[in-house]
């Protein structure tokens, strides 16, 4: 397990326009943090934010989760999907809430269409190949992999062209691009995010090492390899859709990735295209 020092988070702090956890999860996770949760009161606190709700309730109406009925309020939402599945529904679409496009060197918009494919595709990569890992982690984990990315662009004015070396130019991670440019990097800021909006703690970590093309070389079966592998594939999906391109990763981890998902590679193209047109 990588470890990050205390100091460098620290200075993300201080040097980063991070993002505070919002009252609205604070309020959640007080409500959650009961030995036995009021279903109906974390119903009303989360109907409090008209946008919010909105946003839950299209995507557990969406073809990710095919339940047999419209689900008409928060209240359902939580009954279908279970309480935690809706507090990560609400922590993503906060996020989302959190970074002002103005301020932002990359297409914001662009940026949160392609987050939220990597979270469809991770779940529909999940639901196929590793259904012991809950939907709504890999639905967090797929909303938040990336998130500090915007952090940076409110940062850095020419953060876009690190970006586009890293796609043109394989051969360096994005990550050890943004140390080289920087001297920081978007994973180790998105973990500090993840871990101050109190994600689960392996989301977290997956967040910290999800550019570490040697995470597979030893494979040991663990849950957190699952995890990566299958953020790893959804993120290919979604480079090859938007990008028309491999994922920068994919040739580091591809053989690795099937190993663990038990993909037969002569699969893999009418899998990803499959996911695709579900997206």
């Amino acid at each position: 397990m990588l470890i990050v020092d205390q100091s460098v988070l620290d200075d993300i702090g201080k040097g980063f326009s991070v993002p505070a956890q919002p009252k609205l999860l604070l309020s959640l996770l007080k409500l959650m943090a009961d030995p036995s949760p009021d279903i109906n009161a974390i119903a009303d606190c989360i109907s409090k934010d008209i946008a919010v709700s909105a946003a839950i309730l299209k995507t557990v109406n969406s073809p990710l989760y095919g339940l047999s009925r419209t689900v008409t309020d928060i209240k359902m939402s939580v009954n279908y999907i279970g309480i935690y599945g809706v507090v990560m529904l609400v922590t993503g679409s906060l996020l989302k809430k959190s970074f002002d496009p103005k301020n932002c060197s990359i297409d914001l918009d662009l940026f949160w269409k392609m987050t939220t494919d990597v979270s469809s595709a991770a779940i529909a990569v999940g639901k196929q190949f590793k259904r012991n890992i809950a939907m709504d982690k890999l639905s967090s984990l797929g909303l938040f992999h990336a998130c500090g990315i915007p952090v940076m662009a409110m940062k850095y004015n020419d953060y876009q062209d690190v970006i586009d070396k890293a796609i043109l130019t394989s051969e360096l991670s994005l990550i050890e691009l943004e140390e080289k440019y920087y001297h920081a990097n978007h994973a180790t800021i998105g973990f500090y995010v993840a871990s101050s909006w109190r994600l689960p703690k392996d989301v977290c970590q997956i967040i910290l090492q999800h550019h570490e093309r040697d995470y597979l070389n030893k494979l040991n079966g663990s849950p957190e390899q699952d995890l990566f592998s299958v953020l790893k594939l959804a993120e290919h999906i979604v480079s090859l859709k938007y990008l028309d391109c491999a994922s920068p990763d994919w040739t580091y981890l591809e053989e690795a990735i099937l190993t663990v998902l038990t993909i037969d590679k002569s699969d893999l193209t009418e899998i990803i295209t499959k996911i695709t047109e579900s997206l």
